[in-house]
């Protein structure tokens, strides 16, 4: 074998098992990343006549994936990997166990999990474990007093794994005990009972410092159901207060999605979800699935509200298309390998000189890839593009989704209101586009 041959094969991972007989929820078994504190599939394989199971995978990153079931509620259980490690979990329906050959990692893993074993089945397995708070406060009370120094005792190698697996157990108590409350018991304490110390403190201003939280495969039903608690039991109803009990937008983010999204069933009730929430909506994941929704549900007719966008010019200034109002906008929307959108540049050029001095402003959107933005913005110097030159950053932008465009270059028109004139206007070229824009400047 090549040293190349050898080096790929060293990065291969392997997770492989056995699933008792019997374990009925298992049809087959899911390989997950975890991603925004929830797990995405990888890989699915079934699970042979002898309940052997096995994967061989590259990790794409250092940390926490997960097997098991397409659902928490089902059994999804975490697994420690880095490039290059084997691990070899065995599956009895509701629990898991690390067995044979595993990294120092996945067997301080496993020693956590077996200590919380009880308060994870009652917590999560409700329709199984038929456990009520009788059982649950006491269980969840012996695990407490264990936490600690199973903290302490965390010294693998790998102090990488060392730090999360610390915050890991915090975050594993808190989701107990609060999915302890969001599921359905048959019997619940009266009034006058007390529950345990420990939910007077699990809501605390800026809980989580940074976004180790989202490598957890429950943070997301988690943050879902902290937020929850905080804006119900703490009565806390400000929306600025309830996202101070947060520690990053990344966070806040996972919780409006999670509770809000659902909701959205019309292009205004989008347009008020990210008046509301858009300033904690900043990573691109999060930013492509909100877009998505907005353009599913914005219908471009004539005299609706314009769909906003902001994009950086060519000196990183971020520019909206909502601050425009008051003033007739043109939009151009091309790209610099765009041949029939470099045959309008000097209709443009004359265009932007004749309208000088009225209440009309050009905006020119680029959907050049993000590889060709010095190439883009050489363009604009070379070319003397004036206007505002924007940079949407690739084909598949918010810009193109909400307007539907499928090919440029696309001119839009927008009246001072911020209202839609036409969203397939005529060419600069075309005459008919300067008599469209002072048509529009005369109206009040």
């Amino acid at each position: 074998m090549t040293s190349v041959g050898m080096w790929v094969q060293a990065q291969m991972s392997t997770i492989k098992g056995t699933v008792k007989p019997g374990s009925v929820r298992y049809k087959t078994i899911e390989l997950m990343r975890i991603e925004n504190g929830e797990g995405k599939t990888i890989a699915t394989t079934e699970i042979a006549s002898d309940g052997t199971y096995g994967f061989l995978f590259k990790p794409s990153y250092e940390g926490f994936y997960a097997v098991g079931a397409n659902s928490i509620m089902e059994g999804q259980f975490p697994v420690y990997l880095k490039p290059g490690d084997n691990a070899e979990l065995h599956i009895d329906d509701v629990y898991a166990t690390f067995k044979g050959m595993n990294t120092p990692e996945n067997q301080t893993l496993g020693q956590w999990q077996e200590q919380v074993k009880e308060v994870r089945f009652i917590s999560i397995f409700f329709n199984k474990s038929r456990g009520t708070y009788v059982d649950f406060y006491p269980a969840l009370e012996s695990a407490l007093g264990r936490k600690d120094a199973f903290k302490a005792s965390i010294k693998t190698p790998n102090s990488t794994f060392n730090t999360l697996m610390t915050k890991t157990v915090d975050v594993d108590m808190d989701f107990y005990a609060l999915n302890f409350l969001s599921t359905p018991r048959t019997a619940h304490p009266d009034s006058t009972f007390q529950k345990p110390e420990f939910y007077r403190h699990i809501a605390q201003k800026e809980k989580f410092k940074d976004d180790d939280v989202l490598k957890n495969i429950f943070a997301k039903r988690f943050l879902g159901m902290y937020g929850s608690y905080v804006r119900y039991q703490l009565k806390v109803e400000d929306d600025k207060e309830l996202m101070g009990y947060f520690g990053t937008d990344a966070q806040r983010a996972v919780y409006v999605m999670d509770q809000e999204l659902r909701s959205i069933r019309s292009h205004d009730q989008y347009t008020a979800f990210v008046t509301r929430y858009g300033q904690y909506i900043t990573a691109p994941q999060h930013r492509t699935q909100i877009d998505d929704i907005g353009a599913k549900l914005y219908e471009s007719r004539v005299g609706a509200a314009a769909s906003d966008f902001t994009y950086p010019d060519q000196d990183g200034k971020l520019v909206s298309l909502s601050g425009q109002k008051g003033k007739v906008v043109l939009i151009d929307v091309w790209a610099t390998w765009c041949g029939p959108c470099k045959v309008e540049i000097p209709h443009l050029k004359k265009l932007e000189a004749e309208m000088e001095g009225k209440d009309v402003v050009i905006i020119s959107v680029s959907i050049d890839e993000e590889k060709d933005k010095e190439k883009w913005k050489k363009m604009i110097k070379d070319e003397g593009l004036g206007g505002l030159q924007l940079f949407a950053g690739g084909w598949n932008s918010k810009i193109t989704k909400d307007y539907k465009i499928t090919g440029i270059p696309r001119f839009m028109v927008f009246d001072k209101q911020g209202n839609i004139v036409t969203i397939d206007a005529p060419r600069p070229s075309s005459p008919e586009l300067k008599a469209l824009l002072e048509k529009e400047l005369k109206k009040k």
